[in-house]
């Protein structure tokens, strides 16, 4: 049976995609069981992890995949995903999905404010769903800080496990350019193991 390794950069993406991808992906695929996704404490914590997951997986006794997930923050995307494919690929050669959340985890639920609304019933999506800067949420420099202006009760895991039952997968609906990439890209990356 093959294995999938998901690493993420800290807790918040880690309980996003627990939630959305069972979803998503076939009934082949059980959390826990196939697939894993390993949450690490900030970028140097999960970029140091890199090179063993891939000599692992490299060597593991059935088909396995590492999927890397980091914040972009302020750094340039293309350098950035580079810079983690080389690291992947120079301690491995297993396959390896890397993608960068364009600018950070926020973004994902900018771009579909129902959902928050839905986890926030003080929040009115209304309010800010016409509003220029938030029609493309991957350009916003510092998104968690717009959305604790928005919603004080933010908090980066309590609202990850909040909002993400209620984000809706439908890649049409959500504004963030970031989201979609990650969804297609997951789902093209785990059928190549089926």
């Amino acid at each position: 049976m093959p294995r999938i390794e998901i690493l993420t950069e800290e807790a918040s993406i880690k309980e996003v995609l627990e939630i959305i991808l069972p979803k998503i992906l076939s009934e082949k695929w059980i959390l826990g069981e196939n697939y894993f996704v390993r949450a690490h404490e900030g970028k140097s914590d999960l970029q140091k992890s890199i090179p063993k997951k891939m000599q692992v997986f490299s060597n593991f006794h059935e088909p396995a995949g590492v999927v890397v997930v980091q914040d972009q923050d302020s750094s340039d995307c293309l350098i950035l995903k580079n810079k983690l494919l080389e690291l992947c690929q120079k301690n491995g050669n297993c396959p390896t999905l890397i993608r960068i959340v364009c600018r950070e985890l926020e973004s994902w639920y900018l771009g579909d404010m129902l959902a928050i609304e839905k986890s926030y019933p003080s929040f009115k999506a209304d309010k800010y769903l016409r509003k220029m800067q938030f029609r493309n949420p991957d350009l916003l420099n510092n998104a968690s800080q717009e959305l604790r202006k928005m919603l004080p009760e933010f908090q980066k895991v309590a609202s990850a496990k909040a909002i993400s039952p209620n984000l809706n997968l439908d890649l049409n609906h959500n504004h963030s350019e970031s989201f979609k990439q990650f969804i297609s890209g997951i789902i093209r990356f785990f059928a190549q193991f089926e």
